[in-house]
């Protein structure tokens, strides 16, 4: 006889409020603000990674902070991005890191994660949409808009 442990997988929600927002992604500039008024990315002392999980229509069903780094970097791993994105069965996401600099200018390193994670995306069936770097409330970068990515 052996002991076999049977295991469940759940999403628990943190926290929620009610928002001045549109449910659905339209365009970076409602990601962007998606990701200042949920998570104060516009003014938070060192970086954080965070995505938004979206359904077919590109209706939110929820925001994540993935990682929290330092004043200039954060670790960000596929593992840690579509773990949050599978457990929402997302059918795509959009990424976002802020830059407690204020200047959103997007790194090297910030293009080649996006493409990293875009192409893990591709591979697991959910559609990376854009990555957006927040510096201040009214400035950020679109990395697809740039043509980046």
């Amino acid at each position: 006889m052996i002991n076999i442990q049977k295991y469940s997988l759940r999403v628990i929600k943190e926290n929620g409020g009610r928002y001045d927002l549109d449910r659905t992604i339209k365009s970076p500039r409602d990601a962007k603000n998606v990701f200042i008024e949920v998570l104060d990315l516009d003014k938070r002392a060192e970086e954080i990674f965070a995505i938004i999980t979206l359904d077919i229509k590109n209706q939110i069903t929820g925001v994540f902070e993935v990682s929290v780094g330092n004043l200039s970097s954060s670790l960000v791993t596929p593992r840690e991005v579509f773990k949050r994105a599978i457990l929402q069965n997302a059918a795509a996401i959009i990424l976002a890191h802020n830059h407690p600099s204020l200047i959103p200018d997007p790194s090297t390193d910030d293009i080649k994660i996006t493409k990293k994670l875009m192409q893990c995306g591709d591979v697991l069936g959910i559609q990376v949409l854009d990555h957006v770097v927040v510096g201040s409330k009214h400035d950020y970068v679109s990395l697809k808009e740039e043509g980046l990515v």
